[in-house]
């Protein structure tokens, strides 16, 4: 009887020390940031990261690759949906390019004039709805996971030429970047919608392919697209919000103990965002307005508004009931 229990023992303890390393195995994951560093959302990922190993004791390890190396939001987008693909693994990306999957509650954060403060963005991050949104592409299948999500800051318009009111958007031709929202937003403003990457903006602002775009303050500053683009109306139509998502082949090859890590840092990176965030765009304003960056304030925003009445409406049609929950977190 010992000769049969005792390979017996000795297998099942090796068993539990084959999980035990599994479950320790070291990992090393790729992150994409289509921003440069110096921007918000860099060094958010940042933080991210930092705490990301500091939980797992140096057994998790992401490597950042910064200002668009591994593509543009729909080029990661695309590389981390395609199946059996692991080259990207993590990436920060905007929710209007997942919205183009067809996650169309992703699509709300992105309607004109959502969002009425940084703290309305907030409350919405660690509600339950922010939940539920930052689960549709996993659960749709579409090939990430939500992780969590952050803010770059009230999205305003800059231009080529001087912008002072709603009017004089008539017939100029404005960055969309194939997202359905902005092109809403053109045609309510009359102007003329232009498909173009976020990598290759800086060079369609200097050519005239584009003389209006939109970027949070801090984006506009690190990307130097006042050099091109001096002008800018803080309309804050849209709050700037990013989503850090996982592809899902990685999410699901991760244990219990590894995801409960990458939510908590989420957590954490998403704090540091909040508190960072609004002292950064008073920052990048006083340096922009240093080197000849000219503002217009805007005055009466119902006009802007009533501009976009039609996009708002498409957008919230298919989740009324969600996106007034949204609403509803206002102060």
């Amino acid at each position: 009887m010992r000769n049969f229990f005792f390979p017996i023992a000795i297998l099942s303890t090796l068993v539990v020390f084959s999980s035990c390393n599994k479950e320790q195995k070291n990992i090393k994951l790729t992150m994409a940031e289509p921003n440069p560093e110096g921007s918000i959302s860099a060094k958010v990922d940042h933080e991210f990261i930092k705490k990301v190993e500091e939980l797992s004791n140096g057994s998790i390890t992401i490597e950042l690759h910064a200002s668009g190396i591994l593509g543009d939001n729909t080029a990661v987008l695309k590389a981390m949906t395609q199946p059996g693909s692991r080259g990207i693994n993590i990436a920060r990306l905007s929710p209007a390019a997942i919205a183009n999957y067809g996650c169309t509650m992703h699509g709300l954060l992105g309607v004109p004039y959502t969002f009425k403060n940084h703290a309305h963005f907030w409350k919405f991050a660690s509600s339950p709805v922010a939940e539920v949104i930052l689960d549709e592409p996993y659960k749709a299948g579409i090939g990430v996971k939500g992780l969590f999500f952050m803010e770059e800051g009230f999205r305003h318009f800059f231009s080529t030429k001087p912008l002072n009111d709603i009017e004089d958007f008539e017939g100029e031709k404005i960055r969309t970047a194939g997202n359905s929202v902005m092109e809403g937003i053109s045609l309510g403003m009359k102007g003329q919608s232009v498909n173009v990457a976020f990598t290759a903006l800086y060079s369609a602002l200097q050519t005239g392919k584009v003389s209006i775009a939109e970027q949070p303050l801090v984006n506009y500053l690190a990307n130097d697209f006042h050099k091109v683009a001096p002008y800018m109306i803080l309309d804050g139509h849209e709050l700037g919000a990013a989503e850090v998502v996982i592809a899902s082949e990685t999410w699901d090859s991760l244990s219990k103990e590894q995801k409960e890590i990458l939510v908590k840092a989420g957590k954490y990176a998403g704090e540091y965002c909040m508190n960072a965030v609004q002292e950064k765009e008073k920052e990048a304003k006083e340096i922009l307005t240093a080197e000849g960056a000219k503002f217009t304030e805007v005055k009466d925003i119902s006009k802007w508004q009533k501009a976009c009445a039609d996009v708002i409406s498409e957008t919230v049609r298919s989740n009324t009931a969600i996106y007034g929950e949204i609403i509803n977190l206002a102060d």
